[in-house]
C-alpha cells in the first residue's frame, strides 16, 4: 500500500497541475468570450475588478466525509468557475447564529433548525437540500434489537448535547415516550462503541452510513444500524442563506449552489475520484484513500434521494417534520413551516449541461 504522505504529495502535485490546466482553459474561454462580444463592459463591480466573491461557509459540523461535495468542488475548480472564493469556517453547530451575525454568508443546517427558526426575527431559509436525515442508532449484529421499538425500556448512548435531540426525535417518531428509555452520555462514536462493548448501553446514536463504516473498521464485532422507517424520508442538511442574501444577492447563492451541485454530480457519479480528492483536501477525514472512498460510497447509497431530487425541497416532508416536532412538544410556539425554505433558486442552480457534467465525472475528465 502506498503511504499516506506519498499519496498526499502525489495528490498535491496532480491537483496543482489540474488547477493550472483548468485556469488556462477558463482564461481562454473568457478571452474568446470578450472578443466575440466586442469587449463588452462587465456587468457588475466584481467582474469589472476581476475579483472573486467571498463565500464564508460552514456545514453543521466540520465533517468532510459526510458532505464531500462541498470539499471536492474546490479542487475540481467549480467555485472558481462561479467566480467564488470559498472559505470554510468552523462554526461547530452554531451555524444559524453565525449566519445571522454576519460571520457566514451561507451555511448548512440540520434538524435543530425547526426548534430555532421561530426565535429569529427574520429566519434564514434553506434553498437547496443536500442530504436526508441519516442519523441512526447502532448495536451489534447479534443483538436481539432489530428495530427502534425494541429499545423500549433500553439504554441509549449519546454524545451530549447534540445527540439528545436526535435520540428523542428518533424514539418519538416510533411512538416511544421519553419515560420508556434512558439516555446515557458516553461520548461520540469510538467512546460509544467502547460503552456498548462493555455492556453499559444497548445501542448508541451515530451519524448514519458514513460513521457505520468507520465504526465497523474499529470493531471486532459486526455492527448493524437499527432501522427507523419513520425518519428515513426526512431532510437533514440544506444550504441556507439569510433573507437579505436571497433577496439582494440572489446570484451569489445561485452560483454557490451550482458549484455544490457539480460537486454532488462527481460525488455520486465517480465516488472513487471523490474519495481520492476528499482525502487530498481533508486527510483528517479518513485513515486512508481506500477508507475515504468507502465513506463516499456508503453516503451515496444511503443518501441517493438527495442527489436524484436535485436539491428540491418537498413542502409535504417539511410539514410532516414540523408536525412531528410539534406533536412531540419540541416547539415552544407554532409557526408556518414554509418560513423554513424556498425552492425559488433550484431551476437556476441546475441551469447548466447536467448530462455533460455527468459524463465528465464518469469519465474522470478533470
Amino acid at each position: 500500500m502506498v503511504s499516506g504522505s506519498s499519496e498526499r504529495d502525489r495528490g498535491e502535485r496532480s491537483m496543482k497541475a489540474y488547477r493550472l490546466r483548468r485556469s488556462a482553459v477558463l482564461v481562454s474561454v473568457l478571452l474568446l468570450t470578450a472578443a466575440a462580444c466586442g469587449g463588452a463592459e462587465p456587468t457588475n463591480d466584481s467582474e469589472a475588478a476581476g475579483e472573486a466573491d467571498l463565500v464564508r461557509f460552514a456545514p453543521t459540523a466540520p465533517l468532510p466525509a459526510y458532505w464531500p461535495y462541498y470539499y471536492i468542488a474546490e479542487p475540481l475548480g467549480f467555485y472558481e468557475e462561479e467566480n467564488i472564493e470559498f472559505e470554510l469556517v468552523n462554526a461547530q453547530t452554531a451555524v444559524q447564529q453565525a449566519l445571522l451575525a454576519g460571520r457566514l454568508d451561507i451555511s448548512g443546517t440540520g434538524l435543530d433548525y425547526f426548534v430555532q427558526a421561530p426565535t429569529f426575527e427574520d429566519p434564514p431559509k434553506w434553498f437547496m437540500s443536500v442530504d436526508r436525515y441519516l442519523w441512526v442508532m447502532a448495536t451489534f449484529e447479534d443483538s436481539p434489537i432489530d428495530g427502534v421499538e425494541d429499545l423500549r425500556g433500553g439504554t441509549i448512548g449519546i454524545n451530549e448535547p447534540h445527540d439528545s435531540l436526535d435520540a428523542d426525535f428518533m424514539m418519538a417518531s416510533a411512538g416511544i415516550s421519553e419515560d420508556e428509555y434512558e439516555l446515557i452520555p458516553v461520548g461520540q462514536d469510538q467512546a460509544a462503541l467502547a460503552a456498548r462493548e462493555a455492556g453499559d448501553i444497548d445501542a448508541f446514536v451515530t451519524a448514519g452510513a458514513v460513521s457505520m463504516v468507520a465504526l465497523q473498521d474499529a470493531s471486532d464485532e459486526p455492527l448493524k444500524a437499527i432501522p427507523n422507517e419513520a425518519a428515513e424520508s426526512y431532510y437533514n442538511v440544506a444550504n441556507m442563506a439569510t433573507v437579505d442574501i436571497l433577496e439582494n444577492d440572489r446570484d451569489l447563492a445561485v452560483r454557490f449552489g451550482r458549484a455544490v451541485a457539480k460537486g454532488m454530480i462527481w460525488t455520486w457519479e465517480n465516488p472513487e475520484v471523490a474519495g481520492e480528492l476528499l482525502y487530498e483536501v481533508a486527510p483528517e477525514s479518513a485513515d486512508s484513500v481506500e477508507q475515504a472512498i468507502a465513506f463516499v460510497k456508503a453516503g451515496n447509497e444511503a443518501n441517493r434521494a438527495a442527489y436524484e431530487e436535485r436539491g428540491r425541497i418537498d413542502p409535504a416532508i417539511v410539514e410532516d417534520m414540523y408536525n412531528k416536532h410539534e406533536e412531540l412538544g419540541f416547539l415552544e410556539e407554532s409557526y408556518d413551516s414554509e418560513i423554513l425554505f424556498t425552492n425559488d433558486l433550484i431551476d437556476d442552480i441546475w441551469d447548466f449541461d447536467v448530462e455533460a457534467e455527468i459524463e465528465r465525472a464518469r469519465n474522470d475528465e478533470r
